[in-house]
Parts: structure tokens; C-alpha cells; sequence
């Protein structure tokens, strides 16, 4: 069930209706939210319903047994079972086709041709995403961070939990399963952040990211006619990719505010950030720290030297950009962010860079190109293909307002310039807090006619949802 669906409307109205009769009963709210949540991801296909229950179970059980057991090598094989089943499930299902194929293809450029199968496997939506929040609960009930939850239906509504069960945030369960074993109130500033929120990600998703979608679709083509249209379209694309993720967390967001629940913020305006480090502090936050307390520090971090240090921010981000989707244009996506935050790591800690300041328009710049790169290889279809394209940026220059297509382009990014000043400005909890109701209605009810005029024109779907 896809967000910006008529389907979903629907689906929120009922559900939000039965959360507010059982308001008095934290036990049947705990039910609906379980029941509307396998629900929501069945829509999907029911077939994979099975598969999220059953590593979900083993999980649940591994847990309990690490809470019990007092003889660290049996919480650390527990630990390791629950490790297994959850990287078992998502190296099968993203990844077992495509180093099948790469290894056919490598094999062939060899000369060694091999009969390997082909594996079509169908990727079940958000399995990234739940995988690591449920590594993360096992894995922080094995350090001590948070308690092993007893209840099953209390664990699995915390597992499943529909706003963000398919894309993020990828939530601690130290932050958001306590939410789940305390009385949840609907407070009013909840409901106003809450609201402000799914009408701002849906201005983002579907005013600003869906208008971009099909120029960047344009300047991505094979033969693009220009390199300024390239340029354009690539710079198109981390708008587009911006609106859509950064829309789905705040409408992820609100909605859990309509059930009494806070989610943790994903975006802080990313690009504003003057250099890499700020930047990555800045975007899909939830998933940084995640490859920050779970790969990073426990390969060793800063702790071993600046050649080790740069060593672990590269596997970091290889293993970062693998992990969003079984293609080599994310690990080389992974591979220039990981090259040029070791390297931003590196110069901070010289003596040059310590004395050095770099103006913040520069910084700013270094970073948006570094940053563009990576989306170009993100939004490629190959690696060939964004070889293709940044030697036709070189091969055939244009001057960069020749094209009518860049008149098309910077509306869009100026209107993301100005939501991410307008948030920075006035956040949501600000927002619902302190401005008077009629300033909120006339903002989102100007939001809401934008939305409804450009409801339907590009089919529905976000980006991330393919991870």
C-alpha cells in the first residue's frame, strides 16, 4: 500500500477511527495497530506476511533467551542465530541474483563460461529496512541497551509498525518500543504536528519530487542530447530523490503523531551542509547512525589510526551503498561517499586543515558536487551507463542556460531552497506549539490545493520503497 494512494486515505480514516474507539484499552490498540500493520504490508503481497512473522519470531525468541541466559557463549550464539536468520533472509531475497550474475558474467569475461542458474527472486518491499531494525533490537537487548519485550503482540506492533514498516525510519527499539508499554495520549500537539507533517510530505512527495521525476527520466535516457542537460537532470534527481524520502519520513511521521507516537526525525535540511561529515549528520539520519553504532565502532572507528580510521569509513559506506539495492552503482555510489569523507577526515586532522578555514561557500560547493556525483551513479541503470553520461558532460558542453530544460529544472530546486529555509525557520513542534491555528490553516489548506492539482499525475510510488 503505497502512501499517496486513495487506497491508503482510506485505509488511515478506518484505522484512526478504531484507534480512537479502543482509546481506554492500550491491549487492543496494541492488536489494531499489529492487525492494521500486517495488513498494510500484505497489500503487497501476502506471501511475504510469512517471512516477516517467522524472522520476527526468531528474534523475539533470541532475545528472551539472551535476557535469560547467564553464561556469555550461549547469549553470544543466541546473538548469532538471530544474526544468521535476519542476514540469511536479506542476502537471499536482494542479493543471491545479483552476484549469481556477477559471478556468471565475471566467469565469462574470463573465458570460463559455467552454467550457473539464473535467480529471479522477488524482492519483498522494505526488507532492509525492518532487517535492521530487528538486528538492532536483538542486538542492543545482547549489550544491555534496552529490555527483551515479553509480550509478543506488544513486540510485533512494535516491529510492524505500518508508518514505518517499509521505508524508514529505522527506529532503536530503546526509543520507540517504551512508546508501545506506556499509555499513548493523543494530545493536541500531537494532532497539530501530526497533520502539519503529512500535508507537508505530501507537498514534498507530490508537488516538488513528482514534477521532477520526468525530467530527470529525460536526462537519463541513453543519447541524452547535451551535457547541460545531464548536469541538470542530475541535480533534478537529488531533488527529486530528496522530496520523495524526505515526504514519505514527514508523512511517516505525522501519522504515527496521530496515534500518539513520536518517530525520530530523518532529514535536517542535508543540503545546507558545507561539508560531507555535516552532510551525512544531516541525511536519512536514521540510517547513518545505524551503520555508525553497528559497523563503524565496533570495526574499531577512530580508535586505531587515520589509515584504519579511513579503512572503516570506506567498508562502512561500501556496505551502506550495498545495502541500498544489488547493483555495482551503489557501491560505487558507496565508494565516493566513503572515499570523500575519509578524506574530509583525513584533512581535518592535518595541521593544514586544522589551521585552514575553508570559506562556507566553497565547502558548500565542494559538497554539492561530491554529493551530485554520487546521485548520478544512484540514478544510473549501470555503471556503463554513468561512464556514458559524465563523458558526454565532457564530449558535449553546452552552456548551462542554452537549455530550456534548466527553466524546467530550477523552479523545483528553488522551492526545495525554500522549504528546507521554511523548516530550518519554523519546525514542526514549533509550529504546532506556538502559531495560532488560522496561520496552520491557511498554510496547509494553500499546501492542500497545490497537492490535489498534481494528485494522480505520476503514478504512485516512492524511491525508497524499492529497498
Amino acid at each position: 500500500m503505497i502512501f499517496n494512494s486513495n487506497v491508503f486515505l482510506v485505509f488511515l480514516a478506518v484505522v484512526s477511527l478504531l484507534y480512537w474507539l479502543v482509546r481506554h484499552r492500550a491491549t487492543r490498540r496494541d492488536w489494531l495497530i499489529l492487525g492494521a500493520s500486517l495488513g498494510f504490508y500484505g497489500w503487497w503481497d501476502w506471501r511475504f506476511v510469512g517471512l516477516l512473522l517467522l524472522t520476527g519470531g526468531v528474534d523475539f525468541g533470541c532475545a528472551l533467551r539472551i535476557a535469560t541466559e547467564t553464561r556469555p557463549e550461549r547469549r553470544r550464539r543466541w546473538l548469532w542465530l538471530s544474526l544468521l536468520s535476519n542476514l540469511a533472509s536479506l542476502g537471499y531475497f536482494k542479493y543471491a541474483g545479483f552476484f549469481a550474475d556477477s559471478a556468471a558474467a565475471a566467469l565469462d569475461h574470463l573465458g570460463l563460461s559455467a552454467p550457473l542458474p539464473v535467480l529471479r527472486v522477488v524482492l519483498p518491499a522494505g526488507i532492509s529496512f525492518y532487517t535492521f531494525q530487528a538486528l538492532s533490537y536483538t542486538v542492543d537487548v545482547y549489550r544491555g541497551h534496552v529490555a527483551a519485550e515479553r509480550d509478543p503482540i506488544r513486540y510485533f506492533a512494535f516491529l510492524t509498525f505500518f508508518p514505518q514498516l517499509v521505508a524508514g525510519p529505522i527506529e532503536r527499539a530503546s526509543f520507540l518500543l517504551p512508546q508501545f508499554r506506556q499509555p499513548r495520549e493523543i494530545t493536541q500537539r500531537l494532532m497539530a504536528q501530526g497533520l502539519w507533517l503529512i500535508v507537508w510530505g505530501f507537498f514534498l512527495k507530490g508537488v516538488i519530487a513528482d514534477s521532477l521525476a520526468p525530467l530527470v527520466d529525460l536526462a537519463f535516457q541513453p543519447g541524452a542530447a547535451g551535457g547541460s542537460v545531464i548536469v541538470w537532470g542530475t541535480l533534478a534527481f537529488g531533488g527529486q530523490i530528496y522530496g520523495d524520502f524526505a515526504g514519505y519520513s514527514a508523512i511517516a511521521r505525522g501519522v504515527a503523531n496521530t496515534l500518539g507516537f513520536e518517530l525520530s526525525a530523518n532529514f535536517a535540511q542535508p543540503y545546507l551542509a558545507e561539508n560531507i561529515q555535516e552532510f551525512w549528520r544531516r541525511w536519512h539520519q536514521s540510517l547513518s547512525s545505524w551503520f555508525r553504532d553497528y559497523v563503524y565502532l565496533p570495526l574499531g572507528g577512530d580508535r586505531k589510526g587515520a589509515a584504519r580510521t579511513f579503512a572503516h569509513v570506506l567498508v562502512t559506506f561500501l556496505l551502506a551503498g550495498l545495502w541500498h539495492g544489488a547493483n555495482w552503482t551503489f557501491v560505487v555510489w558507496g565508494l565516493c561517499h566513503g572515499v570523500a569523507l575519509g578524506v574530509f577526515r583525513l584533512w581535518r586532522a592535518s595541521t593544514l586543515g586544522r589551521g585552514l578555514r575553508i570559506p562556507s561557500a566553497v565547502g558548500w560547493l565542494l559538497t554539492l558536487s561530491v554529493v551530485s556525483l554520487g546521485w548520478l551513479f544512484f540514478r544510473a541503470a549501470s555503471v556503463g551507463q554513468a561512464w556514458d553520461l559524465i563523458r558526454a558532460i565532457w564530449g558535449r558542453p553546452s552552456p548551462l542556460w542554452s537549455e530550456s530544460y534548466a527553466l524546467a529544472v530550477v523552479p523545483a530546486l528553488a522551492a526545495i531552497g525554500a522549504s528546507d529555509w521554511f523548516q530550518r525557520r519554523f519546525p514542526p513542534e514549533t509550529v504546532a506549539t506556538t502559531w495560532d491555528w488560522r496561520w496552520r490553516a491557511a498554510i496547509q489548506g494553500g499546501l492542500l490545493i497545490a497537492i490535489v492539482t498534481q494528485w494522480g499525475r505520476v503514478p504512485p510510488g516512492f524511491i525508497y520503497f524499492q529497498f
